[in-house]
């Protein structure tokens, strides 16, 4: 899986950024798989995510609460959460080594990070994808800023726009920039986006204006 993988930012702000989700292999250990999708899911709870969510059914916001997505599991399927800290990663990938669920694990976030994480609970990459940025005419892109929230949403479902208008909300205290990045992960469905990161770009743009 790779819509985690071009997550923007500096290195202050992406090392409060980390993802992970947990598939089975489909035609290979899918049958079965809905009892392990959910213990998975009660490790990621345990260590108090910002977001989690269902790749198809759902996420914390978009459902509007944990218990709804623990409804909506289904057998083959995958299930994600982010957290702000790498005790709290650490925590998580040990108590899924002990589980020995056999899901697929993906962690996304600095590549030193993760690294550090993993040896720290003795684990070894399988692969490591990395992102080489974005190519082309890029003077079409929106802004630095803008791209630093959209991009958190791998699917595109946080929108420029909507980002903007946000902004403008929070810059007359229509809204505060909490308010503002619960309502930006209402969006992304798979609940991979980072509210509280979020909240912090869109105080800082709104301040910056």
């Amino acid at each position: 899986m790779s819509h985690t993988l071009h997550r923007q930012g500096d290195e202050q702000s992406l090392s409060r950024d980390y993802t992970i989700l947990a598939m089975p292999s489909s035609g290979l250990n899918s049958a079965g798989s809905l009892p392990k999708l959910a213990k998975a899911l009660e490790i990621f709870l345990k260590y108090n995510p910002v977001n989690i969510g269902d790749s198809k059914g759902g996420s914390r916001f978009s459902l509007g609460s944990d218990d709804a997505v623990k409804k909506i599991l289904v057998e083959n399927e995958l299930v994600h959460a982010v957290y702000r800290s790498e005790e709290q990663l650490i925590g998580v990938l040990k108590e899924l080594k002990e589980a020995d669920l056999g899901l697929s694990v993906t962690v996304g976030g600095l590549i030193k990070k993760i690294h550090g994480c993993c040896e720290k609970v003795n684990l070894k990459p399988h692969t490591i994808h990395m992102s080489l940025g974005v190519w082309g005419k890029t003077e079409k892109l929106p802004s630095k800023d803008v791209l630093e929230i959209s991009t958190m949403c791998g699917h595109h479902l946080v929108s420029a726009d909507l980002i903007v208008s946000l902004v403008e909300k929070v810059k007359s205290k229509k809204m505060t920039p909490e308010e503002a990045g619960k309502e930006m992960a209402r969006c992304c469905i798979c609940g991979i986006f980072n509210p509280a990161r979020a909240s912090e770009i869109i105080e800082k743009m709104a301040h910056a204006q």
